[in-house]
């Protein structure tokens, strides 16, 4: 086409636009050439180019002119996207579409956002600001977009649109429309943004949202639900869009105006995938958000960072990141500006912190070298400047300042080179204790603490150590708990062992009063047994540990200065304590010093660490191990220091120096201080006690002291210098000193003498025991001496000591004496018995014939028979072995003695019988027994005192005593004896375990115990046992066969008797026979062969188990390792029964069983829980002391290699083993094997791998959920306890790690694949009501620890789930179902707290959890039981539980739900009318959350089936449900209501069941009903207007009166809405939609109305008829303009003429209300009609209030018993309304006649008589509207006279 043509075309469009006057022509005109006009622009030449141009400026005028016009936008945006964006018509293009929007309807702006990304990813920035204006535009005008519509937006396959958007959103949420000016050039920039995207955003300023917060907060509402909307975006997306959208909605959720849309965006979060915080591109975002500057993929310049809301929580996203703190340069820019940034606040600068200490605690080691400067520059800003006091601090700035400090600490942790030159930092934190608030304190404390590694003494200097030693030393006298906590943990830490200041300062902490600084300066001071064994060099040296405290110890020596008081006269008890502390850790060096001297001499020193414990334990020594330890570290002692006093003199004057004062009074340190002397004198040189000796006097004073081991141990040390005191003297090359023997010593026995024989006074009770205890002492050293030395006392001169003894000895018998009375004084009686023993311990010497051993034994024997005391009783029993040790030759009468009285024990003297069997023990083993051993004070070897000979075990006593208990006291019928006979035999071979003496008796010992096994006392069964074990092993290879054969004979392995193989030349010996036994099956043990007890118990359960154990190990000769291994009985916890270990049998033990292990660990694991307690303390003896103590899994057992000491992996080796006996056992008749493979089980699961499990599990689950429901009570606790063994760790083994791990993820997946198809098919439906508690218990763990494993069971296991809500729910509420009236409890109270009961419930908890997990594969699963618990679930818990189910899933999967969304609603549309009104409401909700889901046709198919149930059903209830649907419809899916606007169910339908005659029924469909108008508003009554009236008009003349009643009632509503829009409209505006309404009303309600009105009279008629005159009045000129219509005015007149004259007062008053209103609404001149029946029933009805009103009565005034009075208000009413439809119905077109008027005037004068108000008003008012009709009418006379 030519120029000349274009032009042409182009000039007579211009015309055809001028000419265009309507908006309706220049509408057709834009559509149709707008967008081609576009187009020829681009393509033109200049000249029609310019002609375009001007035609275009005409049309921008036409369109200011015409406001009604639209843009066709749907041509111009596919016209402008689908050209080049370089075209000369962008401009134009981009010009209308911006004005497009404005105008566009709202489907057009749904169309258009899709087409505006598209163009804004595509065009250049030029024209992005107009396109991005357009965008937020529509998305502003637009409507809330449903999920179809966001659907559509297609950001799946076209990512850039969600790219586009996302970034818009994310800086609209940070836009802050207050910061705005007018000039854009002014504008602040909100945070976040940068001036070129504002002024992008806003449109430099002109956009409607820079000045109107209105607009801009829906704008910002809209992009929250786009950008929050999973079916926008959904997970299948690429992972950088959904990081996007994370921080657009953080923004959003930080908007500080807007609260809805911060709520919003916090929503949005929750409902959000979850995003990887270590993604590159995520932590990118996060550092250039919170710093600012120029955005990755963004040219509109450098931003400003954003505000500090959003800092604040981007800070805790960039605290979870682990790639965060591998960008060095940017997270230290992070610190500085969170701690000192502009705008920085509280919180800001705490997150700030957190994140300090994250990056401290995860940065890489070289990053944070480099960092460390900085970042200590940091934490001590932030600590130390701008601070406020303490005092004045708020609980943020201490968060703050406590999370500083831990920074500090883990800072130097981290970099250890800062804290090694100084202790600057150290220092620092510890003045922060008496600085900071008792809140900030305990972060100090752990800031310290995580700098203590900095610490260790392997990286700090010499010089540092020492004023770090120094500083913690004055930080000890702290007053802040921590402080001296944090110390003592730095010296434990920072100072090897061997630091003596280190260990005082520990020692100074035992002084401290809080208990927890007491426990860790113990631990700091405890010498561990790798210390002595292995690295003996770390240990403190023993000289300078004793020099060191020697120094600190010598202000007491030499009484200048107490160890830490200034004055001697203020010691305090913290010094005791710190000087008892110094004594126990120095004695505890001297042991374990000795411990490594032994082992270094022997090579090799075989002994358990728990027998090193006595190190540290500070008790007397008992063992050979510590008597030898404590010698050689003497030993070692004395060979060190100066050549005048070794170092063991130190020691002792170390030991001593509290005993120079006399103030002390804690009976506890001196016991303790005067034992360690004993232990220097005794085991030291003889130098020892003669350089103690000149300091008698300090043990002298101690006598007196109110405690009997002071006393003892004082009088044990002064026996021992006597003792030395005198061989030195004797031995001397010089003259002895027998004046002083003779004068000083004798005097001072003297003294001892009579203060001991002095009569007995309470105050010097104390006094007289230590003389007494004393007096036998110190004779037992002097004796001792003189038998050393062979010696006579006259020989050396010493004749008065000699005398003093012989006193000494006859006060001895005569104390005896008085301790045999009942009179004496226990303590008194005592102490004679230890004096005398110790007298006589060395027999009575030959030239003393004053007494003798015979006298000592008879006065002895009387004591033990009189003693009321058990202490004095004990004493005595010693006293008599003292006195058969000292006079061999009483050992027989000391036998027949206690023989004689074994039988009269009591069960509360048990202890009696290990004591005589003590005392028999050291009379006949003397010397041989370690009873005599351990107690030898003496620094000489016994031998020196009695001669070789004479320390020998005496034969002839133990030949009496073994007599006696093998043919006497063990077939004893009393009970008592034969416990004694058992207990003395195992107290001689456990005390005598090399006496030669025993070996001719093992035979006969051992039947003798043997027998004894059967006996009825289990204490005499165990002791027995014990005895046992111990001969066996002193028996040689011959004995021992015949040991085994008799002992399993014994317990019916002989099988009928005969003769024992082996003996008489038999050829097969006793190990071949048992064995041949044993294979054959044939059983060892016979059933039942040992009887029962009389309370029916078996006897003997023990040794069976251990025979049938040894039998299947193959080897019976096992028998008596496993009996000296088995012990038990509470009796051995006694304090005599706690003498008798087994360490010295478990080496053959182990040695033993090493070949038979496979056979018999199942066997011995299974025996070590056997419920006999018996039996399971032998098996876990035997268990412990083979295997080593909890010997499970910590070491693998090799093949054919010896089994380890300790923490042998017996269990995992065996494994298979093991677990089938258990489950085999657990299957069991007999309960006790059930219950022991049981408990053996549950100890065997916990910790094991997962791997060993899976073959298992399901096997284990059933048979563990067989014993729960056992028969038997302890089988079923036992299986309790075994299933929770299991859920413990099926719950640790399902739990996924928090990083990737295949393997442990295959593990896990097997375990649940056999766990949860188990619980789900067979526990949780399970009979038995324990099996289904626990099964649920850990079905519902597994769904909160197992995640992800449980994807492909959800759908059973939430059908199971969801159906245990009704089977496991309360008994009482289904009682109180059927019951709850007549417990004041309303249905619908308890259907809430059933309902709430079940919100709350684990079980719906545990429902919650499994749906996060749910697939798309796994849903499809889930919907048919869903279906099925919708139709056919049991119980209302179930139910409403499937409700929650539903509703959660539409929140949280809406995708996975959406292609079920029909098959559920339609399942629960058959389940709204059932019986539970909360129910029904809940089922509501389910279908109100899918309904988006729903596609066109099921949603009006649902509609349809309400609005069926809501006729077919007549119980309000019921029939309410769908009101509630339609009620949950119009909150959750509005648009959709709206875009069903005709057919069933819908707006008729809603609009009937808003006049439902039940309140609550109406209620719920008003709320659909409003979201009607909102959504259609007019368009109701003009379009749609035939659609509402179809159900009102249907039911009008129905045959229920409520339905006429309710469609009268939703007919006037509609023509109250027809009237008030016909009101709004020009009058002269014919061609208005509504006015067609009008008449379509009048012509299809009015003529069914009136065929309703016709009829009898029935209650309620009168809506109708009010219905009727409504809408003839709204269509009163639709009725007049209508030739078919215009007699129905006149026929509703007579109607209403009609219903007036029947029916009760009320109604008959509702109908003359009507008459009223229809005269006044439609002008009607019917007076003449209406006239007499309304004047008939004023005075009709008035009559009688006339009547009153002459009586002087209040016509109003009714009188209870007057019928007629009660009508007599309604009847007034009626008067009153007459009168007012008469005034309304005066003529308007003619005048009333004289007696027209003058009736009606004096009718209304009656009723103006009354007293009532209402009649009187309404007449009155009658009259005035009457005299001015009369007035028009003209002054006549008739009618003057009538008025």
């Amino acid at each position: 086409m030519t120029d000349s043509a274009d032009i042409e075309l182009v000039e007579n469009l211009q015309l055809r636009f001028a000419l265009a006057q309507s908006e309706e022509q220049l509408q057709k005109l834009i559509t149709g050439l707008l967008v081609p006009l576009l187009d020829k622009l681009d393509i033109a030449s200049a000249t029609v180019r310019t002609k375009i141009i001007a035609l275009l400026g005409q049309i921008n005028k036409k369109f200011k002119g015409n406001p009604g016009v639209k843009i066709p936008i749907d041509s111009l945006l596919e016209g402008t996207f689908g050209k080049e964006a370089t075209g000369f018509s962008q401009g134009f293009r981009l010009m209308y579409i911006s004005m497009a929007v404005e105008s566009a309807e709202d489907q057009q702006l749904v169309t258009a956002i899709p087409h505006l990304l598209d163009g804004i990813q595509s065009r250049p920035s030029s024209q992005q600001t107009t396109l991005t204006t357009s965008l937020l535009m529509a998305i502003w005008r637009g409507p809330k977009l449903s999920e179809t519509q966001v659907r559509e937006f297609d950001f799946v396959s076209k990512v850039h649109r969600a790219v586009v958007l996302v970034a818009l959103a994310r800086d609209i949420f940070l836009y802050h429309a207050s910061q705005s000016k007018s000039d854009s050039s002014q504008m602040p920039v909100s945070a976040g943004l940068s001036l070129e995207r504002q002024a992008l955003l806003t449109n430099n300023g002109k956009a409607r949202w820079t000045s109107d917060s209105q607009v801009l907060q829906q704008l910002k509402e809209r992009l929250v639900h786009i950008i929050g909307s999973g079916v926008a975006f959904p997970i299948e997306m690429p992972a950088h869009i959904h990081e996007q959208r994370l921080l657009a909605l953080l923004c959003a959720s930080c908007d500080p105006y807007f609260q809805q849309v911060a709520d919003g965006g916090k929503d949005a979060i929750k409902r959000m995938c979850r995003v990887d915080y270590d993604s590159v591109s995520f932590v990118n975002r996060l550092f250039e958000m919170f710093l600012g500057g120029a955005y990755t993929g963004d040219s509109t310049g450098n931003r400003s960072p954003v505000s500090a809301a959003v800092r604040l929580k981007l800070l805790g996203y960039l605290n979870r990141s682990e790639l965060a703190t591998t960008s060095y340069q940017r997270w230290t820019r992070v610190i500085t500006e969170s701690l000192f940034g502009t705008g920085t606040t509280v919180k800001l600068r705490q997150q700030g912190v957190a994140f300090l200490l994250w990056t401290i605690n995860r940065a890489p080691s070289d990053q944070l070298s480099q960092a460390s400067a900085l970042l200590l520059q940091l934490i001590q800003k932030t600590l130390f400047e701008g601070t406020t006091t303490s005092a004045t601090t708020s609980l943020g700035e201490d968060v703050l300042r406590g999370s500083a400090y831990v920074a500090y600490g883990t800072l130097a942790k981290r970099v250890p080179a800062l804290a090694l030159d100084n202790l600057e930092h150290l220092r620092l934190l510890f003045d922060a204790f008496t600085s900071e608030t008792a809140s900030v304190r305990l972060s100090v404390q752990e800031g310290l603490l995580a700098m203590l590694p900095a610490y260790e003494s392997n990286l700090i200097t010499r010089d540092i150590r020492d004023q770090m030693s120094e500083f913690l030393r004055s930080q000890l006298d702290s007053s802040v708990y921590q402080a001296r906590y944090c110390a003592l943990r730095y010296v434990i830490s920072a100072f090897p062992f061997a630091d003596m200041n280190a260990r005082w300062l520990c020692i100074l902490g035992l002084a401290d009063a809080k208990p927890k600084i007491q426990l860790l300066a113990k631990s700091g001071l405890a010498i561990r047994s790798t210390l002595m064994l292995e690295r003996s060099g770390d240990l403190p040296s023993l000289q300078d540990a004793i020099l060191f405290i020697y120094d600190k110890a010598s202000k007491v020596i030499d009484g200048s200065q107490p160890l830490i008081s200034e004055n001697w006269s203020k010691l305090s008890i913290a010094n005791f304590s710190v000087y008892s502390s110094t004594l126990g850790f120095c004695r505890s060096l001297l042991l374990a010093t000795g411990v490594a001297a032994i082992k270094k001499k022997r090579g090799e020193l075989v002994v358990a660490p728990a027998d090193l414990e006595f190190v540290n334990e500070h008790l007397a020594l008992s063992t050979e191990l510590q008597r030898n330890s404590m010698q050689e570290a003497l030993s070692d002692l004395e060979s060190q220091g100066e050549s005048s006093k070794s170092l063991a003199a130190s020691w002792l004057e170390i030991i001593g120096a509290v005993l120079h004062t006399g103030q002390i009074a804690d009976s506890v340190l001196l016991s303790k201080v005067l034992m360690y002397l004993v232990e220097g004198l005794s085991l030291g040189s003889q130098a020892l006690s003669l350089a103690f000796f000149e300091n008698r006097r300090l043990l002298l004073s101690r006598l007196d002291t109110h405690n009997f081991e002071v006393q003892l141990y004082a009088a044990q040390a002064m026996s021992v210098i006597y003792c030395v005191k005198l061989l030195s003297d004797v031995r001397s090359d010089s003259t002895v000193d027998s004046a002083f023997w003779n004068e000083q010593v004798a005097a001072q026995l003297t003294e001892l003498l009579a203060s001991a024989t002095a009569p007995v006074q309470p105050k010097l009770l104390d006094k007289q025991q230590g003389s007494i205890i004393a007096l036998g002492y110190i004779a037992h050293g002097l004796q001792a001496a003189l038998k050393a030395l062979k010696r006579t006392w006259a020989d050396m001169g010493m004749d008065k000591i000699e005398r003093a003894l012989t006193s000494i000895q006859v006060a001895a018998i005569d104390g005896l004496r008085m301790a045999g009375e009942s009179s004496t004084h226990p303590a008194i009686a005592t102490a004679w018995c230890s004096a005398a023993g110790e007298i006589c311990q060395l027999g009575i010497t030959a030239d003393m014939h004053s007494v003798s051993s015979a006298q000592f034994m008879a006065t002895s024997t009387t004591v033990v028979k009189s003693a009321g005391n058990p202490r004095v009783h004990e004493t005595a029993l010693t006293l008599l072995s003292d006195i058969a040790l000292g006079s061999p030759d009483m050992a027989l009468e000391l036998i027949e003695f206690l023989q004689s009285t074994a039988g009269s024990m009591t069960k509360k003297q048990l202890d009696m019988h290990f004591k005589t069997g003590e005392a028999l023990a050291r009379a006949l083993g003397r010397f041989q027994s370690t009873l005599v051993n351990m107690n030898w004070v003496f620094p000489l070897k016994p031998a020196e005192v009695f001669g070789d000979e004479a320390v020998g075990a005496n034969a002839a006593g133990i030949d009496k005593l073994f007599t006696a208990i093998t043919t006497k006291m063990s077939r004893s019928t009393n009970m008592q004896e034969r416990q004694a006979a058992a207990i003395w035999t195992l107290t001689i071979v456990q005390s005598c375990p090399g006496m030669d003496e025993l070996v001719p008796w093992l035979s006969k010992l051992h039947s003798c115990l043997c027998m004894l096994l059967s006996d009825r006392s289990e204490l005499t069964q165990e002791v027995a046992s014990r005895a046992l074990g111990l001969i066996y092993s002193l028996g040689g290879s011959s004995l021992k066969e015949e040991m085994v054969y008799s002992l399993i004979s014994l317990f019916g392995g002989n099988n009928g008797g005969g003769r024992r193989p082996g003996v008489d030349g038999s050829a097969m010996d006793v190990q071949q026979t048992l064995r041949q036994q044993i294979q054959s099956n044939e059983p060892l043990l016979e059933q039942e062969s040992l009887g029962q007890t009389p309370d029916g118990h078996a006897i003997n359960t023990t040794y069976k188990s251990i025979l049938s154990l040894a039998s299947d190990m193959q080897n019976p000769s096992l028998v008596y390792q496993f009996m000296q291994l088995a012990t038990h009985t509470a009796m051995w916890n006694s304090r005599c029964g706690a003498a008798y270990g087994v360490a010295n049998i478990i080496e053959q033990a182990r040695g033993a069983i090493q070949p038979y292990m496979k056979s018999m660990i199942p066997k011995l694991y299974r025996y070590t829980y056997d419920p006999s307690p018996q039996t399971q303390a032998a098996m876990k003896s035997i268990w412990n002391a083979l295997l080593g103590p909890g010997a499970s899994r910590d070491a693998a057992v090799e093949a054919g290699g010896e089994l380890p000491t300790s923490g042998a992996n017996v269990v995992e080796r065996y494994w298979d083993a093991i677990i089938e006996e258990c489950l085999a056992s657990m299957g069991q008749r007999e309960w006790k094997v059930r219950e022991s493979g049981c408990n053996a089980l549950a100890s065997a699961v916990s910790g094991a791998d997962p791997e060993l499990m899976v073959p298992y599990i399901d096997k284990i689950w059933q048979m563990s959920f067989r014993t729960l429901d056992d028969i038997k009570g302890s089988v079923r606790e036992a299986g309790l306890k075994m299933c929770q063994s299991m859920a413990t760790a099926t719950v640790t083994w399902c739990t996924p790690s928090s990083s990737a791990n295949a393997a442990r993820d295959k593990q896990a997946q097997a375990i649940i694949n056999g766990v949860i198809p188990f619980l789900v098919d067979k526990g949780v439906n399970s009979d038995a009501e324990d099996v289904r508690n626990f099964s649920m218990g850990l079905l519902l763990k597994l769904c909160k620890a197992s995640g992800r494993y449980l994807s492909v069971f959800a759908p059973a296991i939430i059908e199971r789930l969801l159906e245990s809500l009704s089977n496991m729910e309360s008994q009482t509420a289904n009682y109180l179902t059927f019951h709850a009236d007549g417990h004041g409890v309303s249905q619908e109270q308890l259907e809430s707290a059933r309902l709430s009961a079940v919100k709350s419930s684990p079980i719906m908890q545990g429902v919650e959890t499994l749906l996060e997990y749910l697939t798309p594969e796994s849903m499809e699963a889930l919907v048919p039981k869903l279906q099925n618990i919708i139709r056919h679930g049991l119980g209302l818990p179930a139910r409403a539980g499937c409700a929650r189910t539903v509703v959660i899933l539409c929140v949280k999967k809406a995708e996975l739900v959406r292609p079920f969304a029909s098959a559920l609603v339609k399942a629960i549309s058959g389940s709204l009318t059932e019986s539970s009104a909360l129910q029904r409401q809940a089922w509501a909700a389910a279908i109100g959350y899918m309904a988006p889901m729903l596609t066109a046709n099921m949603f009006k198919n649902m509609l349809k089936h309400l609005e069926k149930v809501y006729f077919d059903k007549y119980e309000d209830e019921v029939r309410g449900a769908t009101g509630l649907v339609l009620e949950q419809l119009a909150q959750r899916s509005p648009e959709r209501l709206c875009e069903n606007t005709s057919g069933p169910g819908t707006v008729s339908f809603v609009l009937f069941g808003c006049w439902d005659t039940s309140e609550v029924v109406g209620k719920a469909f008003q709320s659909a009903w409003q979201e009607y108008m909102l959504g259609l508003g007019s368009k109701l009554v003009t379009g749609d207007l035939l659609e509402v009236l179809r159900l009102p008009l249907a039911h009008i003349a129905a045959d229920s009166w409520s339905c006429r009643i309710q469609s009268a009632k939703a007919i006037a509503d509609v023509a109250r809405m027809v009237e008030r829009e016909a009101r709004a409209i020009d009058a002269s505006n014919q061609n208005h939609p509504i006015v067609a309404s009008v008449h379509t009303l009048a012509q299809t309600a009015l003529p069914e109305l009136v065929k309703a009105s016709h009829g009898r009279m029935w209650p309620g008629k009168e809506h109708v008829l009010g219905t009727l005159v409504k809408l003839c009045v709204v269509c009163s000129g639709a009725v007049s303009a209508d030739h078919e219509l215009q007699g129905i005015p006149a026929a509703v007149c007579d109607i209403l003429l009609k219903e007036m004259k029947q029916g009760e007062i009320p109604y008959r008053r509702e109908i003359v209300k009507h008459c009223g209103t229809l005269v006044e609404g439609m002008g009607l001149d019917v007076y003449s009609q209406l006239s007499g029946p309304l004047l008939q029933l004023v005075e009709q009805f008035g009559a009688t209030a006339t009547k009153s009103a002459a009586l002087g009565a209040n016509a109003m005034d009714i009188d209870d018993d007057d019928e007629g009075a009660l009508k007599r208000p309604q009847q007034l009413m009626l008067v009153a309304a007459a009168v007012k439809t008469l005034q309304l119905a005066l003529p308007k077109t003619q005048h009333l006649s004289s007696d027209e008027a003058g009736r009606l005037a004096g009718t209304l004068q009656n009723v103006a008589h009354t007293g009532v108000w209402n009649t009187r008003v309404a007449s009155l008012e009658c009259l005035t509207a009457l005299l001015k009709h009369c007035a028009e009418a003209g002054p006549t006379k008739d009618l003057v006279f009538a008025v």
